[in-house]
């Protein structure tokens, strides 16, 4: 489990490999980059963040077993997204709805603005793309799918790691973002 502490003494150690010439700098720099995002989270921030370190597997993982994973850690941010806002979430919660209906039901809670229509086109697509690996053990068959998927995200978000964990993680981060704005008062699932 990462902690500010962990994060600093991974910080440190990459700096003396940096300044031996044995990492990346950009090394250096992505751990930089996530202490300063991390140095004011939340103890929810935290815990979504060690769930992804934890459950979404390493770029040099099976491909199809990251599609997996990730898009059950998206599926399980999409539900709390719509569980935040209802009045009755027991209801909810008690019926049986499949991952496109909870995709579809979010959507539908989201004003009609470029960045959720962007997010939620993601999202499906991950879960369409999941849906077809669940049904076909050839991966060679879909991976120029992916890899679309993967540079569609990447070119959008101006990611420079190109990875399906990369696009994984940014969805991750964005649905996220929009659970945090749906507990606030200034989310707005309806035109005033």
């Amino acid at each position: 489990m990462l902690t500010l502490e962990l994060l600093e003494k991974h910080i440190s150690e990459c700096r003396e490999c940096v300044e031996a010439g044995k990492e990346d700098p950009k090394t250096l720099e992505f751990f930089l980059s996530l202490r300063h995002d991390l140095e004011h989270a939340t103890p929810e921030d935290w815990a979504a963040y060690n769930e992804l370190v934890d459950h979404l597997p390493e770029e040099d993982a099976d491909p199809v077993l990251i599609i997996l994973k990730g898009q059950l850690l998206i599926e399980r941010l999409v539900r709390k997204f719509i569980l935040s806002r209802l009045p009755n979430p027991e209801v909810f919660e008690k019926t049986q709805f499949t991952a496109a209906h909870c995709n579809a039901i979010a959507e539908s809670m989201c004003l009609k603005n470029e960045e959720p229509e962007w997010l939620w086109k993601q999202v499906k697509e991950l879960n369409s793309i999941r849906n077809k690996l669940a049904h076909n053990l050839d991966y060679e068959s879909i991976e120029p799918r992916v890899n679309s998927f993967v540079s569609t995200i990447a070119n959008a978000q101006n990611l420079e790691n190109r990875t399906i964990t990369s696009a994984i993680s940014r969805l991750y981060g964005m649905v996220k973002g929009l659970c945090d704005l749906s507990n606030s008062n200034d989310f707005r699932a309806f035109k005033i």
